[in-house]
């Protein structure tokens, strides 16, 4: 339990919490306490005078501590709520501001669609921790208020009743043990189930186009199935506790009115206090529900905070470094070694990468050269040697500072969810007029379709772009690339899987963008090479060749292949 606290409060290390209003909340739960005993003791004391007449003074009292008891419950729901919505943001916006600076091989291992659990119903699950805490406080304080008044009614039946304690410990650690194990098994089966479902809703049309309904229909059953039973198998848990609070209910009976009616008939208490006995048992044991309870969810959830958890402990990207407030200079590949864990994807790479020139990377797939680019980026340092800019090592410099300095046009999902302006101006910080604006829209040749569609900058761009074409998509992809104005520039195959005529409105606006900077392409045919300054040749992650495309075309067999394919789709 203790270990299970600290992996909560480990959450929680540095988030602003609203400290005020949980404190509220703890008031309110001691005061509605007192108001409900106080209520009981009224309604106690209002039973034994009925026999001879009503008393107003106490009835008046009666309905306003009812009054105020339905006040403070009003209250109480509000700002708990409000609290659990508030330390529920906190926690997503925590995850995700993690998320965002972890470093990218993180997600090598991690489904990325599982992930997003972890900031909707993980996170909430997190937040759930201060709500639990409370209502562990509240059933506790509650019980020991009660406890007091059930004393000073009569003390052997209050002695009695103590003796649904040690069974009420017994169900609830047995209870908390099994909704830890089943409930984490749960969570598993959901995160597995919401990962395929999201993976696979994207992908529909392929599942239609190769006739796939049936295989997935199979897989998706499997995986209901065995979501299906750890649901089962936690909801068999409640049995334990529901089956735990019937035996204390009875037992509260049994004390309440066996052992009460002996003490009525002796005349050692009277007919409105034995009633109120019986209540403040029937609260305590409420309390004691509400407590076991509680118990169970924070086990059950135990096992998601130490996912969370995990992802918090790790360390960020580091940040540290100096300023490329310096003269542009060539990126130098020192004996460049790179694995995806224990997969060699790159090896000893030796090359420079020439300032002001154009270079560009060819080779088979599997070659290496996405991953080229990555560690050009500095999403993945080398597994051995060095990057260097200049004579300067590439890790000296500030991470952010260094992409800053970088642009990059990919060929798959280069939009956001937006307007044009925004996936525009995605990542400028300086402010852009409209005139630049509209200079930048005709250099990536989409001022036309721009102002031809509704909206214009202002129009709305689907997920992914879906609404566009591919070549528009990729031309508002180069519009970004040349607000951000970098020093360098990375194209990832920027004008594959486009038609003709979209390739060539593509090619004109690369063209633009490239003008004046030091530019590395991953070239996917051989007119993409012909202006290139230098060409490298990757084979099996190392490198085969480097030079000019007419030296390429007289010393590589690999590149006149590569130039001989693409002279043909040509014709």
């Amino acid at each position: 339990m203790i270990r299970q606290i600290k992996g909560y409060t480990k959450i929680f290390k540095g988030m602003k919490l609203p400290w005020f209003l949980l404190f509220l909340v703890v008031a309110l739960s001691m005061i509605q306490s007192h108001v409900e005993v106080e209520a009981i003791t009224i309604t106690a004391s209002i039973i034994d005078g009925t026999q001879k007449s009503i008393n107003t003074d106490q009835l008046i009292r009666y309905i306003e501590f009812q009054l105020i008891a339905g006040v403070i419950t009003i209250a109480f729901t509000y700002i708990s709520g409000l609290v659990l919505q508030k330390i529920n943001l906190a926690v997503r916006l925590q995850v995700w501001n993690k998320m965002m600076h972890l470093p990218t091989s993180y997600y090598d291992t991690d489904n990325a669609n599982e992930l997003v659990t972890r900031i909707t119903t993980d996170a909430d699950s997190a937040g759930n921790y201060f709500q639990v805490i409370i209502q562990m406080f509240t059933a506790v304080y509650a019980g020991i208020v009660a406890y007091q008044k059930l004393f000073s009614f009569q003390f052997q039946m209050a002695l009695a009743s103590l003796l649904i304690i040690p069974v009420f410990a017994f169900v609830t650690v047995f209870y908390s043990k099994a909704t830890f194990k089943t409930g984490g098994a749960a969570r598993t089966r959901l995160a597995a189930t919401m990962g395929y479902l999201a993976e696979h809703v994207r992908g529909l049309r392929l599942v239609k186009s190769f006739c796939m309904e049936k295989e997935e229909g199979e897989k998706a059953d499997h995986l209901f199935r065995k979501q299906c039973k750890a649901d089962i198998l936690l909801s068999y848990t409640s049995m334990i506790q529901l089956g735990g609070l019937e035996v204390i209910g009875c037992l509260t009976i049994v004390i309440a009115f066996v052992l009460g009616s002996r003490m009525l008939a002796a005349g050692e208490i009277t007919t409105g206090k034995l009633i109120g006995f019986y209540t403040l048992c029937s609260m305590a044991t409420a309390r004691m529900a509400t407590l076991c309870t509680s118990f169970g969810v924070f086990s059950q959830n135990a096992g998601i905070v130490q996912k969370i958890g995990k992802i918090l402990e790790i360390a960020h990207e580091p940040e540290d470094g100096c300023e490329m407030d310096v003269a542009d200079a060539d990126i130098i590949l020192d004996h460049v070694d790179f694995s995806y864990q224990t997969a060699k994807v790159l090896s000893n790479l030796n090359c420079s990468i020439p300032k002001g020139k154009i270079t560009a990377i060819v080779g088979t797939n599997g070659s290496g050269k996405s991953t080229l680019f990555k560690l050009l980026e500095r999403m993945y340092n080398p597994t051995a040697g060095k990057i260097y800019f200049g004579d300067k090592d590439i890790t000296e410099f500030r991470l952010s500072s260094w992409r800053k300095s970088f642009a990059i046009v990919a060929q798959e999902k280069p939009l956001l969810s937006g307007t044009i302006r925004e996936n525009i101006m995605y990542g400028v910080e300086r402010k852009v007029t409209e005139e630049e604006l509209i200079h930048v829209a005709k250099m990536a040749n989409i001022y036309d379709f721009v102002m031809n569609t509704p909206g214009q900058f202002d129009a709305q761009v689907g997920p992914g772009g879906s609404n566009f074409s591919g070549g528009q998509q990729q031309c508002i992809a180069i519009a970004r690339a040349m607000m951000r104005n970098p020093d360098y520039l990375l194209l990832d195959e920027a004008t594959s899987n486009l038609d003709v005529k979209s390739e060539q409105q593509v090619t004109e606006a690369l063209n633009n963008l490239m003008e004046g900077r030091t530019t590395i392409l991953i070239a996917h045919n051989y007119s993409a090479t012909i202006f290139a300054d230098q060409v490298i040749v990757l084979c099996d992650g190392e490198i085969q060749a480097v030079g000019t495309p007419k030296e390429l075309l007289e010393t590589n067999e690999y590149y006149r292949t590569f130039a001989k394919a693409g002279t043909e789709i040509a014709k």
